[in-house]
């Protein structure tokens, strides 16, 4: 007798509900058979017949929803701070840069008031014309009773003020007496000098009476 082979394509419920029932039938054997993987087969003996049936792979399914997100976690505690580690060595010192250009010369600066005072007797003075600027005059005077000289009265000009002005001097050589420099100082309250004249008293080295002969100059900042 010539076997029958039954192939069932069918819906996967289908499919399903045969798989059940086929076996369930009285008289019924089922012989499993070789199967690929897209099929399955098996046979049945269906009272004298033997029916061969293949399951078919079905499509697949489209993919579900995917699921709510779960709840974060609770934050771990923080680790310890770790040990600060060694300082590095310090590095070479680096190649000295290149000098830069020089920067524009600044607007020169000046005195407001200057002189080379030269003594020519106990009793006069003069001015170097050529190195005096708003020194308007000077003269040579003596401590009372003495004939020596040394005290050098100066009249500045206008808007210098002995008073409330300062003034810096320093002996000259060339303008004094056996070329030789004296000791030169300021008398800030001009006790020997009309009001409004700056004061300057000459000593020979070591002495304590001022004395002609010792030429300087005097700055008025």
């Amino acid at each position: 007798m010539r076997h029958r082979t039954l192939t069932l394509l069918a819906t996967p419920a289908v499919v399903g509900a045969m798989t059940v029932a086929v076996p369930a039938l009285a008289g019924v054997s089922v012989l499993p058979t070789a199967h690929t993987a897209s099929t399955k087969c098996i046979v049945a003996r269906i009272a004298k017949h033997r029916v061969r049936e293949c399951l078919v792979r079905g499509p697949r399914g489209l993919p579900g929803p995917a699921g709510p997100r779960g709840l974060t976690g609770a934050t771990g505690k923080t680790g310890k701070t770790g040990k600060a580690g060694a300082t590095g060595k310090t590095g070479a010192m680096g190649a000295t840069g290149a000098t830069g250009s020089q920067g524009p010369q600044g607007v020169p600066g000046t005195a407001r008031a200057y002189a080379v005072v030269q003594p020519t007797t106990p009793a006069q003075a003069n001015l170097i014309t050529g190195q005096t600027s708003n020194i308007t005059g000077v003269s040579q005077t003596s401590p009372t009773g003495l004939s020596s000289g040394g005290i050098y009265c100066l009249a500045p000009a206008a808007g210098i003020n002995p008073a409330a002005d300062t003034a810096a001097v320093s002996p000259e050589v060339s303008y004094s007496s056996g070329e030789a420099p004296g000791i030169i100082a300021v008398n800030a309250k001009g006790t020997h000098c009309p009001a409004g004249q700056f004061e300057v008293d000459t000593y020979a080295p070591g002495g304590t009476t001022p004395t002609s002969g010792y030429a300087f100059t005097i700055v008025i900042p």
